[in-house]
This record gives structure tokens, C-alpha cells and sequence, in this order.
């Protein structure tokens, strides 16, 4: 069940059309596996996900190998 907050945002989120035309941005580019796609498409996509996504990933601990074969 959603909170009264959290269906509101669900509400504004709905009501926005620039996140409605990106996420239709996104579809269509699902869609089309091997087509190629503009720098605009590809720049909306890339600051659609930062907004999806947007805590940065945790960094990992460098792993020193001491005894490394190639």
C-alpha cells in the first residue's frame, strides 16, 4: 500500500510531460535494438536514469595481486 506522499509524487510524476516524453524516449529505443540513435536521444536517456537512479555507485576497495599471471 502507498502512503498518502507517496501517491501524490506518483500523481506529479504523472502529470509532468517532459518525464512522460522520456520514458516514451526510452521505450522506443528498447524497441529498436540495432538502430543507431542521435546524441539528443542518447543525452535524454543518460539524464533520465541519473533521475531513475540516482545514488552513485558504492566504490569497491582496490585489490592489490601481489603474484599476477598473464
Amino acid at each position: 500500500m502507498l502512503t498518502n506522499k507517496e501517491q501524490q509524487e506518483l500523481k506529479e510524476m504523472a502529470a509532468s510531460t517532459t518525464l512522460r516524453e522520456e520514458f516514451r524516449t526510452l521505450q522506443r529505443n528498447s524497441r529498436t535494438g540495432e538502430r543507431s540513435i542521435s546524441a539528443d536521444d542518447l543525452m535524454r536517456w543518460l539524464n533520465t536514469m541519473a533521475q531513475v537512479c540516482p545514488q552513485p555507485r558504492k566504490s569497491r576497495p582496490f585489490v592489490h595481486y601481489t603474484h599476477a599471471k598473464i
